[in-house]
């Protein structure tokens, strides 16, 4: 594993704060500062922050989360219940893993689809949420009309919706066809409320449907709409960039 990663999953939350105190000199590993570029296997690197141990402890020593990724039907809730009765997304999770008390990673509104993560780990849910830690979500947006030209610029540029500062990190175009200009991949890193489509909305623009396709290094396929699965520990590192 890269020494910034294991320094943002396990001490300071921010692959940049790591790369900081790595260049200023106050990490070590087995007693030698660092480099920046510089790998850990953290199952026999002592790797030291200022003088302090940071955990090395095997992953495979800890008791592993469980993980599950649901393709969310359009329609359902995200939500333990629902006042008028309508399907959550736990009523698709497979009975032998409700007896955990299962968090969601996420949350897509009723009408969008796609991937949502499920665990039963604060923790981990964090670090998959948490926009310190940098992991990316993609979607696949439908929209009502063409994108001009520029305006996909300025969506990552960024803009001011109710108080807050809304941004993509990415708008790929990914229409064929007479829909060139219809359908596009999104990226974002921070997830706020609606931000999808709040940001298209702000230039007048109405997203007619919503997708996860992807979310770190993971994506949906094998996992049909309303279907669930456990994630293997692979699987797992795949959605937190961890090689």
């Amino acid at each position: 594993m890269r020494l910034q990663k294991f320094l943002a999953l396990q001490a300071v939350n921010s692959r940049r704060k790591a790369e900081k105190l790595i260049i200023a000199g106050a990490v070590s590993v087995n007693g030698k500062i660092a480099q920046i570029g510089a790998s850990v296997d953290p199952s026999e690197d002592a790797v030291t922050v200022d003088g302090n141990t940071i955990s090395n402890v095997p992953a495979q020593q800890h008791v592993q989360p469980l993980v599950l990724m649901l393709n969310k039907p359009a329609g359902c809730v995200c939500s333990h219940g629902d006042a008028y009765n309508r399907e959550t997304i736990f009523d698709l999770v497979p009975k032998e893993f409700c007896r955990k008390k299962l968090m969601f990673c996420g949350r897509l509104d009723r009408e969008t689809e796609g991937m949502i993560i499920l665990t039963d780990c604060g923790d981990f849910a964090q670090k998959l949420t948490h926009p310190s830690f940098g992991i990316k979500k993609h979607y696949e947006a439908l929209l009502s009309r063409p994108l001009p030209l520029g305006i996909g610029r300025l969506m990552v540029n960024g803009i001011e919706d109710s108080g807050e500062f809304l941004k993509f990190d990415k708008i790929i175009s990914i229409g064929r066809g007479n829909m060139k200009n219809f359908a596009f991949e999104v990226v974002l890193s921070q997830g706020k409320k609606n931000e999808i489509h709040r940001v298209f909305a702000h230039f007048g623009i109405f997203v007619q449907k919503l997708r996860r396709i992807r979310i770190g290094g993971l994506n949906l396929k094998g996992v049909s709409p309303g279907r669930c699965r456990k994630l293997s520990a692979q699987e797992v590192k795949k959605l937190l960039n961890l090689k």
